[in-house]
């Protein structure tokens, strides 16, 4: 508790020191112009701040505020909300998808010197950090804490929800206070790319003594239940946690000491809703301000978008997101129906069946154009190399009835599809969340697959079970759901399966394979635009092969703020659950009352 006081009394000092030289040099000087280049979005000086409160609305139970202990941060919108309290290494700028510093002072490239390959083949990376970041509590943020937030989030034995580069990462290093250096086996594709869903912060002073009781004991909940997590987090973004509910309200509050300047506003209330007409009841009330992505379900999303756009009351904005897909359970002891995994026919007939561009007019509005038919949908730099890939799985009903046939299934005179081996009905339960899509599209899906036979089972996946990594790993037969843009689908390639072991932290549909896996990291280690080119085509080619999963199409999702609320204004440059870096909540600080 000692040292813990002395670092707020060094950063209070500290602070009033800062204040003191900037008011100095503000009466001899003009304010700066801001350069965009920082990342930091700030503004010329303007008019006086006004303060106040706000609520920004998400879905689904928050169990933990941070990476640790939940399957997926991105639904329901809760990650989409992560800067508004946590720093990244790395976000995105204004108006583009240009990396940008964050924490750091900039990005790492070859062109500056801070990328450089060795001739073991092994990279570094070198990020030279703010000098002027604290933590939530006065103590200084340095690359000591990033050197022990590596050592955390790659312990196998902590359920920590975080994505490459760890697999690649070989050592981690911090020559001072403010350059941290990673040293990578192979080279690797994104170093620019450090958002908080690759490299999430931690705090050192806080969290090392827990993180060494696990280390003698072995016993996870050492970490895991730790109230740093919920009630008593500590981070360094701009809005500080002052109260934590998680089943009805998130409070923050503005954070004086947030390196970027004070935020404009004083309190955001995170509401966390169960129900998406509930959310959507409230934003026509007025008693919620803004929504993120993967909140509201699309035809509400449009019809709020109707409704604002004739009565001013605010703006939504019709966003690209995620792609929608179907991943087969491949857990032999889980998996009710073992010829989907085994056999790829089971599969590609299933797919045959599915009338993507049907589906995508139905519950998107009528955009039939945003059918998947590729790992990456179009304007991604990279979607030439995957375009089309799919094209050979369009729906054909009769095509599906004739595969099966030939796979050993055979529809009796009720429809139903029977093995011919031993009479069990081809059963095809499928799992989702009531978020976004929800039980229209399980609805739908599940319609087509009795039309050729199929017995299906619709299972919703109770809100409070949407975080719960175990329950989310053990679906039965298929599970619908939804992978971020760019090349994060890939991560349903990759291993480890989920499992109690690594507690289910992992793969969640349990698929483990050593050619994909090796597909994938020669891709993650392909520098050169060519070469990301080629590995992206070869995995393309092996999904389209062997089909671990199957895409659907992607999401027009809808972000909004009400009309009494200046945000969002920067919206081309984030992008949806953040992409690995930039979400829209990155210039939160900015964010004010009109």
């Amino acid at each position: 508790m000692a040292r813990r006081s002395t670092c707020r009394s060094s950063g209070a000092h500290s602070q009033l020191v800062a204040l003191f030289l900037a008011f100095a040099v503000s009466a001899c000087s003009a304010a700066p112009s801001p350069d965009p280049s920082t990342g930091s979005a700030q503004q010329a000086a303007g008019p006086e701040r006004r303060g106040g409160a706000i609520t920004v609305a998400v879905i689904n139970a928050v169990p933990s505020m941070g990476p640790i202990g939940t399957s997926s941060t991105t639904s329901g919108g809760f990650l989409s909300a992560a800067e508004l309290h946590s720093a990244p290494l790395v976000t995105s700028d204004v108006h583009s998808r240009r990396p940008v510093g964050r924490l750091a002072e900039r990005v790492p490239t070859i062109e500056n010197g801070d990328v450089s390959l060795g001739a073991d083949g092994r990279m570094q990376v070198v990020y030279h950090l703010r000098h002027d970041v604290t933590w939530q509590d006065g103590a200084p943020f340095t690359a000591q804490d990033l050197v022990f937030s590596y050592t955390m989030n790659s312990d196998p034995g902590l359920p920590i929800l975080q994505e490459q580069p760890f697999g690649t990462i070989e050592t981690v290093a911090a020559p001072d206070d403010f350059t941290f250096a990673i040293t990578f086996a192979r080279p690797y594709n994104a170093p620019d790319q450090m958002g908080l869903r690759r490299f999430w912060p931690m705090p050192r002073h806080i969290l090392e003594p827990a993180y060494r009781r696990y280390l003698a004991s072995m016993n996870a909940d050492e970490v895991v239940n730790l109230p740093y997590w919920t009630s008593e987090y500590v981070h360094l973004g701009p809005f500080r946690l002052a109260s934590f509910d998680p089943a009805d309200t998130i409070v923050l509050q503005a954070y004086d000491g947030y390196f970027l300047g004070r935020p404009k506003l004083d309190t955001i209330r995170i509401k966390i809703f169960s129900d998406p007409n509930a959310m959507y009841a409230n934003l026509l009330s007025g008693t919620v301000d803004i929504f993120l992505e993967n909140t509201l379900p699309s035809n509400l999303g449009f019809e709020l978008m109707d409704r604002w756009n004739s009565s001013g009351e605010g703006t939504v904005y019709l966003k690209r997101s995620t792609q929608r897909f179907l991943s087969p359970q491949m857990r032999p002891g889980v998996q009710v129906e073992p010829s989907v995994i085994s056999d790829v026919r089971v599969r590609a007939a299933l797919y045959h069946a599915l009338d993507r561009e049907g589906l995508s007019e139905g519950l998107q509005n009528g955009h039939r154009e945003l059918a998947a038919w590729e790992l990456l949908y179009s304007g991604e730099p990279l979607y030439d190399a995957v375009k089309d890939a799919f094209r050979r799985y369009a729906y054909d009903p009769e095509r599906a009835k004739a595969m099966l046939r030939e796979a050993g299934w055979t529809a009796g005179a009720d429809g139903v599809l029977r093995s011919d081996s031993d009479g069990r009905p081809l059963r095809a339960p499928i799992s989702a969340t009531s978020g976004r899509t929800g039980e229209q599209e399980l609805a739908a899906i599940a319609d087509y697959w009795r039309r050729i036979g199929a017995s299906v089972e619709e299972l919703t996946i109770p809100s409070a079970q949407v975080r719960n990594a175990e329950y989310r790993a053990l679906y039965p037969g298929w599970e619908a759901s939804a992978q971020g843009g760019g090349d994060e689908i890939l991560g349903r390639l990759e291993g480890p399966a989920a499992s109690a072991e690594n507690r289910w932290v992992g793969n969640r549909g349990g698929y483990d394979n050593s050619r994909a896996q090796q597909l994938v990291d020669a891709y993650r280690s392909s520098l050169s635009f060519d070469a990301q080119f080629q590995a992206m085509k070869a995995i393309s080619d092996f999904v389209a092969d062997e089909l671990p999963f199957l895409v659907l199409y992607s999401t027009a999702v809808h972000i909004g703020v009400s009309s009494r609320l200046k945000a969002l204004d920067d919206n081309d440059g984030g992008d949806s659950v953040g992409r690995n870096y930039g979400s829209y909540s990155r210039n939160g600080h900015l964010w004010e009352l009109r």
